[in-house]
């Protein structure tokens, strides 16, 4: 059973949580509540479930360095957050159904959760032995095979929604059966899981193959512009002109490094920069708060707010003076 610490942390809090013998971690006192659940169906391939919220930030990152040549394969079914892997850009998810592959690669990987957000996924680990078994047969993808050769090469991607993924991990998160019966079917579903993986993943490169050196730096020049003025921020045309791009490649050269189009990161910061204020800045109104971050309309605002974190600024507000 793994016996490494993962570390849950808050802004102001920090705690070491560990599997009990059966594999199961609880979430169950502290400021985290929820479980975390690990299951070897076969040799070499681990499943892991999750599900846990807070009503704050949170992080959860397993203590160490993980272990070179192995894949993870997930896909996040509720929630949203970032997910941060050395030597990779943070890469930005929400929603069900988006799937996402991460190399361990001997580096710290750090699961970023937002407060309120009712975070579950299902994931499979791959040890190196596992993947060779898999390329004798010829069936993985250029972006596993570039894993396997280099067991440091650092991969993490996260995709758009897939129905068929949501689907087959969903059905795993929730299974009909008991016992015996319960780890045959997660099994079955898990290799649907699989299979639904590696045809998402037929046509991806690893990130580095997939930009030019000169590409990431205008995405990076982008994304700066973007975050430089969250009321009236420039137009896709508009920073695509800037950085001599067109708007279509600049999109797909932003998702590759982020994991979200423009108009999605964009979002997304208006968020976070609405949730802080909301929290540490008790004294600005809410239609205030909404002007700031790009909504002439504090019912659009409001509405936005809800959607992403699932309470309205203002029951936020309150929680957090409460």
């Amino acid at each position: 059973m793994d016996e490494r610490a993962w570390i849950m942390e808050t802004p102001d809090d920090r705690e070491e949580q560990y599997f009990d013998g059966g594999g199961v971690m609880n979430f169950d006192h502290g400021p985290f509540r929820g479980f975390m659940e690990k299951r070897l169906l076969r040799p070499g391939i681990n499943l892991y479930r999750v599900s846990a919220t807070s009503d704050r930030d949170w992080s959860m990152t397993p203590d160490g360095d993980a272990p070179a040549g192995h894949l993870v394969l997930g896909t996040m079914l509720s929630g949203a957050g970032t997910l941060e892997a050395a030597g990779n850009e943070r890469r930005i998810w929400r929603g069900g159904g988006r799937p996402f592959a991460v190399s361990l690669a001997e580096r710290q990987i750090t699961y970023n959760v937002g407060a309120g957000e009712q975070w579950s996924a299902v994931t499979l680990l791959f040890e190196p032995a596992t993947l060779e078994d898999l390329v004798s047969r010829d069936v993985v993808p250029p972006l596993v095979r570039a894993v396997l050769k280099d067991g440091r090469l650092p991969v993490s991607e996260v995709l758009d929604a897939d129905r068929a993924l949501a689907r087959a991990a969903q059905e795993i998160f929730n299974a009909p059966y008991r016992g015996t019966m319960m780890n045959l079917w997660r099994e079955s579903k898990a290799l649907e899981m699989l299979a639904c993986h590696l045809d998402r993943l037929g046509g991806e490169e690893p990130q580095r193959a997939a930009l030019t050196t000169r590409e990431l730096q205008r995405v990076r020049e982008v994304h700066e512009l973007l975050l430089s003025d969250l009321r009236t921020p420039p137009s896709l045309q508009v920073l695509a002109t800037a950085v001599r791009m067109s708007p279509r490649r600049l999109n797909q050269c932003f998702r590759l490094v982020h994991g979200a189009t423009v108009f999605e990161a964009l979002l997304e910061a208006r968020m976070q920069a609405a949730r802080h204020m909301v929290r540490e800045c008790p004294e600005v109104p809410l239609k205030t708060l909404a002007w700031q971050v790009g909504y002439n309309q504090l019912s659009n605002f409001i509405n936005a707010y809800r959607r992403r974190f699932g309470v309205s600024p203002g029951q936020h507000r309150r929680m957090s003076e409460s």
